[in-house]
């Protein structure tokens, strides 16, 4: 049994005292699999090292009437300037362990070959964790402690891992912790949450999952930390495919989502992944999942619309291409009359457009929060360019409406989220300066007319449309 009570744990900062664990309580016992999710730095880490003894508690205390491992996964008990060999001679010494069998075992799991005989300290982290979870297995632990076992290795790597931890040694109590809710999902019988320093404990994953969700924002609308300001359209393209693996709602949802597709559930799964993308809309890969599940629904201008974008934002072409020709051929149409336009990295005005750009174009053109999927698909089919997008709605009668309806329209949330005023400005002011960008962002998202704004600030003045605007919205 492990008896944690009280647990508190603080470290000092310029700022005062973080609080990383206030009061945690909890009991595990043998053959109990405990999982827990929490966003980053909610102190799932430190919980595992606490735990494990590597670490000290500010106050509280934790009871171990059954041997703990290590963090596995962690490299952080090894002597860096020993070799593996050295190392896992050491470890089995401590343990009173049959070196040569172990010696054995690890030359075979962890795959390091002659790497086994170059210090620790000259290892990648792949190679270090590889090898931290080839020692973990030859010490019969009854309590493992599993901090991001999932990151480690390939998938063949993954496998054995799995078959060694939950097959040979499902007899044993866990702790889990993995960004990854699927791995917690299938491999634990308990659940948690870890959000502001607390610890809430579920006996369903569903509840559990819940309750996580709130916590990193989703059920209010989820912003990424880092804004949406960039230097210009390719660089918020590039960041975001990366940023947005890294952000807790972002992921989450796309797993959930990723669940819903196992399942067959296309309507659900479809949903998830327009929740995910529309925290991180310039995320390029998926929307090819979204496309693949409208086209599962038969929903082929919606497939479409998703693989041009996908394909505009820079995924592969030939990842997308069959895809794409087939929605096309459902609609009677082909790619020799309607053809996809790559990504090239140019500004915003001259690259080809994705749905991301149409719809913050509509916004401050037409002041539409969404437009339909037929205009959508229109303007993907028939404008070369964002700045053929920008002249087909000035050219549009909505553009002239919508400067109507501004002394009518009630003025806009003030404590609206700014991302796609943001994102805008990106795409619209010429030029690196981020914090003119900003600013700009900020006067469009409080304007009555956003339009007007945008245009004060500078926005558009390198595109051509802005000036001479002849293209009415394709058929």
């Amino acid at each position: 049994m492990i008896r944690v009570r009280d647990l508190h744990k603080t470290y000092p900062t310029r700022f005062g005292e973080k609080v990383v664990l206030d009061q945690v309580s909890f009991d595990l016992a043998m053959g109990e699999r405990l999982g827990i999710l929490g966003r980053n730095g909610a102190g799932k880490s430190t919980l595992i090292r606490l735990i494990s003894g590597a670490e000290r508690p500010t106050s509280g205390h934790v009871e171990r009437s059954m041997s703990v491992s290590w963090p596995i996964a962690f490299g952080g008990a090894f002597q860096p300037n020993l070799t593996g060999l050295d190392n896992i001679r050491f470890i089995s010494r401590i343990y009173d362990q049959d070196i040569e069998r172990n010696l054995a075992f690890v030359k075979d799991f962890a795959e390091l070959g002659p790497y086994l005989g170059e210090e620790v300290r000259t290892y990648s982290s792949g190679m270090r964790a590889r090898l931290a979870f080839a020692i973990s297995m030859i010490i019969e632990f009854d309590c493992f402690l599993i901090d991001e076992v999932g990151a480690v290795g390939d998938a063949r790597f993954h496998d054995r891992c799995n078959r060694e931890l939950f097959r040979k040694r499902a007899d044993r109590a866990m702790i889990i912790i993995s960004h990854d809710a699927s791995y917690i999902r299938d491999h634990c019988n308990r659940f948690a949450v870890l959000h502001a320093g607390k610890l809430e404990l579920f006996d369903e994953f569903e509840a559990a999952y819940e309750r996580f969700r709130a916590t990193i924002g989703l059920d209010g609308g989820h912003e990424p930390e880092d804004g949406n300001v960039f230097e210009g359209r390719r660089q918020m393209i590039e960041a975001t495919h990366i940023a947005a693996m890294l952000d807790d709602g972002f992921r989450t949802e796309v797993q959930a989502a990723d669940w819903k597709r196992d399942e067959g559930a296309w309507t659900e799964a479809e949903a998830l992944y327009a929740s995910a993308l529309a925290i991180f809309p310039y995320q390029r890969s998926y929307w090819v999942q979204l496309a693949h599940m409208a086209k599962e629904q038969g929903a082929f201008e919606r497939a479409e619309i998703g693989y041009r974008t996908a394909i505009a934002l820079g995924e592969p072409d030939e990842e997308v291409r069959d895809h794409l020709a087939f929605v096309l051929a459902r609609q009677d149409a082909s790619l020799a009359h309607y053809p996809a336009r790559a990504y090239s990295g140019m500004q915003a005005h001259e690259a080809a457009p994705a749905a991301p750009d149409i719809a913050l174009l509509a916004r401050v053109a037409w002041g539409k929060e969404t437009i339909d999927d037929a205009t959508m698909l229109a303007l993907l089919r028939g404008c070369e360019n964002c700045d053929a997008v920008l002249g087909a709605m000035i050219a549009d009668d909505r553009f002239a409406a919508a400067r109507r309806l501004v002394s009518d329209a009630p003025r806009p949330d003030r404590g609206a989220a700014l991302s796609w005023a943001e994102r805008l400005a990106t795409i619209a002011l010429p030029g690196d300066d981020i914090d003119e960008k900003r600013a700009c962002a900020r006067a469009i998202q409080e304007a009555d007319d956003p339009w007007a704004a945008l245009t004060a600030a500078g926005g558009f003045a390198n595109w051509p449309s802005l000036v001479t605007a002849s293209q009415p919205v394709p058929a």
